[in-house]
């Protein structure tokens, strides 16, 4: 993913906030992260909008392939609705809902009066 430089790429954070600047335009040049390390440990990623946006789908795209995955051996064990049963569930989420504002502004009247 990353052409790591450590002798480049690992730097501590007074250097960072002194550097901040050309640190935002080496990670937008070279698409490579920099470590920021406080008394010797790392600490914190430092990384180009550009690639945290290719990470950020990745992961998303690997959640999505995961609930297909779900889904499959859900259907597979027959764990399955039909459209009917689909309106029926939400039909009667919404009463539910519908009921509770009504109770709700009830509630406020009687607060009131």
């Amino acid at each position: 993913m990353f052409d790591f430089k450590p002798t480049e790429d690992i730097i501590s954070m007074s250097e960072f906030r002194n550097t901040l600047a050309d640190c935002v335009a080496r990670t937008a040049e070279t698409h490579r992260p920099i470590i920021l390390t406080q008394n010797g440990r790392a600490t914190s990623v430092f990384l180009s909008a550009e690639e945290w946006e290719k990470i950020a789908e990745k992961l998303y795209n690997a959640e999505v392939y995961e609930d297909i995955l779900v889904s499959e051996g859900e259907s597979e064990r027959g764990e399955v609705y039909t459209q009917d049963e689909v309106k029926q569930m939400l039909n009667a989420e919404l009463k539910k809902l519908s009921s509770r504002k009504s109770s709700k502004k009830r509630t406020k009247k009687l607060a009131v009066a």
